[in-house]
């Protein structure tokens, strides 16, 4: 095959996230305030300033080439994207001030999922906890600074909710083979 399907996708994910980011007045985030079926779908695609643009876009072709590399099924990475995005949105319920955007939660989904497919290579026991701390690194150094805001842990919230989603999914496709990946059993 010329062109891998997961690249395929993240492309036109990326195009559509630049088109959004320059093309619209305002981002389109999603919160208890604005949840109408637009914002519902459309937050994914749309960014709060140029740097949120760029981790977001540096993220999902780090994943993407991740997922390429491990040679992941394009529906099981979709899947786990979509997953990760739509997951996120029940804490807009525990925290109805807050307000999300972009892709990051879809691509922690990705992630999750990617990290259960190398589960032969490197154990989710090691990959799973280092990603968790990654996730929450914002909040661990602002803790370790003294400098704690509430803002960055809700941040960190809804991207472990995509990258729980995008494990559990990953799980539930495989089902009891989950098992055998883990603990080395055959």
């Amino acid at each position: 095959m010329l062109l891998n399907k997961i690249l395929l996708f993240v492309a036109a994910i990326a195009a559509i996230n630049v088109l959004f980011f320059f093309g619209s007045p305002e981002p389109l985030s999603c919160s208890i305030s604005t949840a109408d079926p637009a914002n519902l779908f459309f937050f994914q695609f749309s960014h709060f300033d140029m740097l949120h643009l760029m981790e977001n876009l540096l993220g999902l072709m780090f994943t993407a080439a991740l997922a390429i590399e491990l040679d992941m099924k394009a529906d099981d990475f979709i899947l786990a994207y979509f997953v990760g995005i739509f997951a996120a949105l029940p804490l807009l319920l525990v925290f109805p001030g807050a307000a999300i955007a972009g892709n990051s939660t879809g691509i922690f989904g990705a992630l999750a999922a990617s990290l259960f497919k190398a589960r032969k290579m490197v154990s989710l026991y090691v990959t799973y906890p280092l990603a968790v701390v990654f996730i929450f690194s914002i909040s661990l150094t602002a803790l370790a600074s003294g400098s704690f805001v509430l803002s960055a842990l809700k941040a960190d919230l809804f991207h472990f909710a995509g990258f729980l989603a995008g494990a559990a999914i990953s799980i539930k496709m495989r089902g009891n083979k989950i098992i055998s990946g883990v603990c080395g059993a055959r």
